[in-house]
Parts: structure tokens; sequence; C-alpha cells
């Protein structure tokens, strides 16, 4: 089901301080967060926030956010909403050293890094990066990020929907957020505003069909999945899940979200 035939989506300018709940429309809006073609602004200088959710296996996760609403970094899952905010602290405490992030490679070639405590535990962990350089200055700029954010709150609950921003590399990105407040998927980058809106909807397209999933996995014992269009190319990426089988969950997950959100729009 290609859901880009159904109702256009309205494009929504607003900031960061602006809450999903607070917007109406389609079952899957999408959100551009509206930057100038000159944006330029060094982001590990401004603060960013750390977001609460319930995953989709009923455990307690943080993530960051950078300011422009890039997710940074996504933490392990804990029992409790106290033990999470625990992590968030720990985070704050750990984050600021870039001695703390531990990098590593995807078996696909790829490169992502761990926050670890002070006893070498993951408290959280990043996206995947196509290359090692990227990956290691993205450490820094996260640690910089990290030192001017104290904000905490609970991630936005409302609908499925489509952030579009400009990463902190200076491309284009959209990511899906889940009704938990999760981001599930995120996509690979892009050179203009206007092709990032045509990825949302080759996601669209291809989302809502399970075989266009990928299971990969990462070099720690890890995995993750990614989304692949018709032509081959990956559209869409996860986030680090701890088992291989958790991947395959959250596989089951996007797609439901995709599925659902087309079947509730008008025809």
């Amino acid at each position: 089901m290609n859901l880009s035939t159904f109702a256009t989506r309205a494009l929504i300018t607003l900031t960061l301080a602006l809450a999903p709940a607070a917007l109406t429309g389609c079952a899957v809006d999408t959100v551009d967060y509206g930057q100038s073609d000159e944006y330029e602004v060094s982001a590990a200088k401004k603060a960013g926030r750390f977001e609460l959710f319930v995953g989709q296996d009923g455990q307690h996760y943080f993530h960051l956010l950078a300011a422009n609403g890039e997710k940074v970094l996504v933490s392990e899952g804990y029992t409790t909403k106290a033990a999470a905010q625990n992590g968030v602290t720990s985070c704050q405490v750990n984050g600021v050293d870039a001695n703390a992030f531990d990098l590593q490679q995807a078996k696909n070639g790829e490169w992502y890094f761990n926050l670890l405590s002070g006893n070498g535990e993951v408290i959280a962990t990043s996206e995947l990066y196509t290359t090692k350089s990227n990956a290691t200055k993205a450490i820094k700029t996260i640690a910089g990020i990290i030192t001017k954010t104290a904000e905490v709150g609970a991630a936005p609950v409302a609908k499925p929907i489509f952030w579009t921003f400009r990463g902190i590399d200076g491309k284009y990105y959209f990511h899906l957020r889940a009704k938990n407040g999760q981001i599930v998927l995120q996509s690979q980058s892009y050179t203009t505003k206007a092709s990032a809106k045509k990825g949302i909807d080759a996601v669209e397209a291809n989302g809502v069909t399970e075989s266009n999933f990928e299971v990969r996995d990462a070099a720690d014992g890890r995995a993750y999945f990614v989304l692949v269009a018709q032509n081959g190319k990956v559209i869409g990426k996860s986030q680090m899940y701890g088992t291989k089988q958790s991947a395959e969950k959250g596989i089951d997950a996007v797609v439901a979200l995709l599925v659902e959100a087309g079947e509730s729009l008008p025809q």
C-alpha cells in the first residue's frame, strides 16, 4: 500500500518548542523544523532535550535530541521510570567527556558508539554513521550538546508522525515517531529538503511490507534493521537492539504503525 496516494500531508513549520501533541491532521503528519539553507550553527553550542518514553517491550527508555530534533543517543531499557531518570543523570555526568564514548563498527562497515559509565556499562548508543570520521566528529559534538542540556521531559504522545530536520552534519533527514514518542526509524542523509520529503514517500510505500526490511548485525552482538526500497537502496534504519529477536519485533511495530496509519486516512 502506497500511503502517498492518500490525502496530502499537512506540512507544518515549527520550532523545537512546539509539541507534536498540538498537531492536527492526518494520522501520520510531516513536521518540518524549517531551518534556512544558511543553517551553520554549531550543534555543540546548543542545548538539546532528554525525552523519556515506554518502549514496545514495556521497558522505560530515554533518548537525547539535539536542538534541531535529531536523535543522537538512545538508552538501554530500564524496568522503571525512576531507573531511566537515573540513566539520564548518568548520561549527563559521563557524556561530557568524549573519552567515555566507545567507538564500534557494524559488520556492514558503518560506525556507531556507546556511551559508557565509569564501570564500563553501556548507558546509551548512537545512530549509525557511514564513516569512522563522521562518528568521531559526532562524539565531540554530542559531548558538547550534553554539556549544555539539562531539560528532561516525557516524549510527546499523540500519533505517528514524520519529522524532517537538518542534521548536525548539515544534511537533511527525517525520522518516524510512534505514538509512544519513540523514534522507530531514521532516514539516510539527503542533500536537499525536497529529496528528504520524497524519501518519506518511499518509506510510506515500502514500509508496509515486512519483506522490505532486513535485520543486520552490529559488532558487539547487537542488531538493527534497515528498510530497503525496490531499487535496493536503504531508506531507513532503526536504533540498536540488544538481540536479533528484539529487532524483528521492532520491524513488526513499524509495519503495523504504517499500515494502521494508511487505513485511517480518508481515501
